[in-house]
């Protein structure tokens, strides 16, 4: 899994062997190549995890233990980060709502909805991709230390079993950690709904003069049934995204590559913001573009 399928094609072009005319082609082939392997070897693991949560091999680890440690973990690291950053989304959607629209019955459907609807889940998933790509690459390439290390609080699936037990249980540690960020996802996306909600009521009431009742009236008549389940499942979806690439990325090195080569862990967040950006403009395209686009207004509709 460490080599690419196009790898041959480019060390025959990079040697001379092909002509000039033909090494555009050979890198072309070789890359798509290299996409199909790269999206099967994560759909091969996606598999082999998923079984052995349900169907484990040997002597398995607590799976129950493993996915609340990591859970644990995940939102531990990424409540901070994702209170600030929604503290500066709250007030800005506040202030946009009220300067930019230049209307107060808008700022607690904008900020409110806003939040609820897509960034809060969003931008969460975004920082939970970015905070999990250097903590589960760099963990899963060192985990023959997950199994042979007595260290008390160094993994919550630790044992002392042998190296062929812990290729045998990497795909079980895997399912435990991609469970873990899917339940972190919504977790994170409600904590950054609600802070950018209470900073953004609070922004309108000091400096905009919006009553209570004016935000959260009209916050709470403009949001759909679909925009909170929405925000539970994008955020279990944009979780696991945020888990699966950096899961990958660390199975597939191997104990010959630099350790301190750090260009799987950013292609793991790169990957990983993608995908959740492909899962976000579906669902809008699912669930919204049928009807419409975005629910109750409290503005005159465009003529047509």
């Amino acid at each position: 899994m460490t080599r690419s399928a196009g790898m041959s094609s480019v060390s025959i072009a990079d040697r001379g062997v092909l002509s000039p005319a033909v090494r555009p082609i050979a890198w072309i082939g070789s890359s798509i190549l290299g996409v199909v392997e790269y999206c099967g070897g994560v759909a091969l693991m996606i598999g082999s995890a998923i079984r052995a949560a349900i169907l484990p091999t040997g002597e398995p680890l607590s799976f129950a233990r493993a996915t609340i440690r990591n859970l644990d973990r995940f939102v531990f690291l990424s409540l901070p980060i994702t209170a600030l950053v929604h503290v500066g989304l709250g007030s800005f959607l506040a202030m946009q709502a009220y300067f930019g629209a230049t209307f107060v019955d808008g700022i607690g459907p904008v900020v409110g909805v806003g939040l609820v609807r897509n960034l809060a889940p969003l931008i969460s998933g975004f920082i939970l991709a970015g905070l999990l790509a250097p903590y589960l690459t760099g963990e899963l390439r060192a985990r023959t230390r997950l199994f042979l290390i007595d260290e008390p609080d160094w993994t919550p699936d630790r044992g002392s079993i042998s190296e062929r037990r812990s290729r045998t249980e990497a795909p079980r540690l895997v399912a435990a950690r991609i469970l873990a960020a899917a339940i972190a996802g919504p977790i994170l996306a409600l904590w950054s709904a609600a802070i950018g909600i209470v900073v953004g009521w609070a922004v309108g009431g000091s400096m905009l003069g919006v009553s209570t009742p004016g935000f959260f009236d009209l916050f709470m008549e403009m949001l759909w049934v679909r925009d909170v389940v929405g925000l539970v499942c994008k955020g279990m979806l944009f979780g696991a995204a945020g888990a699966i690439f950096p899961c990958f990325e660390g199975l597939r090195a191997n104990d010959g590559l630099d350790y301190h080569d750090y260009s799987p862990a950013i292609r793991a967040a790169c990957l990983a913001c993608v995908a959740i950006l492909v899962i976000n403009s579906g669902w809008f395209l699912i669930f919204y573009h049928a009807g419409p686009a975005f629910g109750p207004t409290i503005l005159a509709p465009p003529n047509q």
